[in-house]
């Protein structure tokens, strides 16, 4: 019977619910802050926030899988900078665009394989070893580029036409977190793995009583996490059109803080990806919205943590509607 019970979608409706409590949170603060200057809904502006947005929220996507499982990874802003520092040398290497991207992110699923060994084999906890894992990532884009910006690679590939230009108007990155997104949408809610993953965050041992095998899912979601690391460090270099070793840095915090935001439980069980990609437009709103009432940004993170913090209470008061 509990085998059974575990291969259900979790809390289905709670969740829906409780996206709908975002989306009203992001059209307040779009509403207030239209009617507090005039320049933030201009059609220019509003895709600079998508895209802002899509630089943490396409990892943000990859985050839920973990968060939902009871895992994190505090290494993916440093998979990141890693992916588009090597991606850039390649390039550098004169090696096929339509090559050097596609190992950029295997590049970034490689790192998450090894978070994942390292936390199955050794036992460890997710958190303790991409604490560790950050830092060697991180070292390593800086050895690789010596620290110092890669700029100067070929750029006329149509990938990185795509990555400047968009289509039709639209930021290239926006469209792949969107992608991004439903795929994992169908993943995390319609599919086996996801409510396998969620019924291993909700209770472990009840999950492997039921027969899940919890050490291969951990792997599995790590390594997912890398790839989709490594798809935004890709989706950023054809951006910039440069990879520079000390960007990434901080975005750890505004992936998890995106996740939370959007509905995912910090406690496991339960996820929700497109509250992810939500929660991070909320952020790149409150971001954009303090530069433009003359504020400064820093302010942003101050306002980021409050939202988390009413977050993770809102979904506390649900939990405790559903406990019978």
């Amino acid at each position: 019977m509990q085998a059974a019970r575990l291969t259900l979608p979790p809390r289905k409706r709670a969740w829906a619910i409780e996206e709908l409590g975002v989306i009203g949170a992001l059209l307040l603060l779009c509403a207030v802050l239209s009617l507090s200057t005039s320049s933030f809904l201009r059609a220019d502006n509003l895709l600079d926030v998508a895209r802002q947005a899509s630089d943490y929220g396409i990892m943000a996507v990859g985050m839920v899988f973990l968060l939902a499982m009871g895992e994190v990874d505090l290494s993916v802003g440093a998979v990141l900078t890693l992916v588009g520092v090597v991606t850039a040398l390649l390039l550098q290497a004169s090696v096929p665009e339509l090559v050097a991207l596609p190992l950029g992110v295997a590049t970034g699923a490689l790192c998450g394989l090894v978070n994942g060994l390292v936390a199955v084999l050794l036992r460890i906890p997710s958190i303790i070893v991409t604490l560790g894992t950050m830092s060697i990532f991180r070292g390593l884009a800086l050895v690789l580029s010596q620290a110092k910006p890669i700029a100067s690679f070929p750029k006329q590939g149509s990938l990185f036409q795509l990555g400047a230009d968009g289509v039709l108007g639209i930021p290239a990155g926006v469209l792949v977190m969107l992608l991004v997104c439903a795929a994992a949408h169908v993943a995390l809610h319609h599919l086996p793995f996801g409510w396998r993953l969620q019924a291993i965050g909700s209770s472990p041992r009840a999950a492997r009583f039921s027969g899940i095998a919890i050490a291969r899912y951990r792997l599995l979601a790590m390594t997912l996490m890398g790839t989709v690391a490594g798809i935004a460090g890709v989706t950023a270099l054809t951006f910039l059109e440069a990879a520079d070793p000390n960007v990434g840095l901080g975005s750890e915090l505004l992936v998890i803080a995106s996740a939370v935001i959007g509905g995912t439980a910090l406690t496991g069980g339960s996820g929700s990806v497109v509250g992810a990609v939500l929660g991070a437009l909320i952020i790149a709103v409150i971001k954009n919205g303090l530069v433009h009432l003359g504020m400064s940004a820093y302010w942003g993170m101050t306002v980021t943590g409050v939202i988390i913090i009413a977050a993770v209470l809102v979904s506390s008061l649900f939990r405790r509607k559903e406990t019978p």
